[in-house]
């Protein structure tokens, strides 16, 4: 399949050029990683401490949420809150990007315009976050932080180690847990 040659998309395109950016980026990143090995732990206590048929995860509502808060199963209820605050902050930091973001379209003059001008702008900017979390950019991202940034590039693979081995555990726990009673 030979063709006129595709363009690329620049990873430096889904970062703004302050380094501020950068570390808005990768402070998510890290957050948004770390709910793994936080799940992990959570279960993995919440399997030593209580019975395995009676572990029950899930709320109804806040007073459960925070009574789950308050429980071994801690970890098991903050890792998803995590991971939708991850989401949203990486949504909203996008949104710079989304207004400056122009393909020379002809303008919307139907009815409901402003509405469709909304959820478009909506469209771009979780399509920029979906590309800020990809590895090139991320690269792009350290690099902007200099020194900072080589520190920050060790934590990727500890992170992976530890969520590797803390969902390892976590099943092992519960296999345990079950297997006892």
């Amino acid at each position: 399949m030979t063709g006129p040659p595709q363009p690329r998309i620049l990873p430096e395109a889904a970062l703004r050029p302050e380094r501020s950016d950068a570390r808005a980026l990768l402070a998510l990143w890290y957050v948004r990683k770390s709910t793994y090995w936080i799940f992990g732990l959570g279960v993995t206590i919440a399997a030593l401490v209580y019975r395995a048929d009676t572990i029950n995860v899930g709320a109804a509502s806040p007073a459960e949420i925070w009574d789950e808060l308050h429980s071994p199963l801690a970890g098991v209820a903050v890792a998803p809150i995590l991971r939708l605050f991850a989401a949203g902050a990486g949504l909203l930091i996008t949104y710079p990007l989304a207004h400056t973001y122009e393909i020379g379209l002809e303008p919307r003059t139907n009815f409901g315009r402003t509405i469709g001008i909304l959820l478009d702008r909506y469209k771009v900017m979780r399509a920029f976050r979906t590309l800020r979390w990809t590895h090139h950019v991320r690269l792009v991202a350290l690099r902007r932080l200099g020194r900072t940034g080589a520190r920050l590039a060790r934590l990727d693979p500890v992170l992976d180690i530890a969520n590797i081995a803390l969902l390892t555990t976590a099943v092992v726990a519960l296999f345990i847990a079950g297997s006892t009673h």
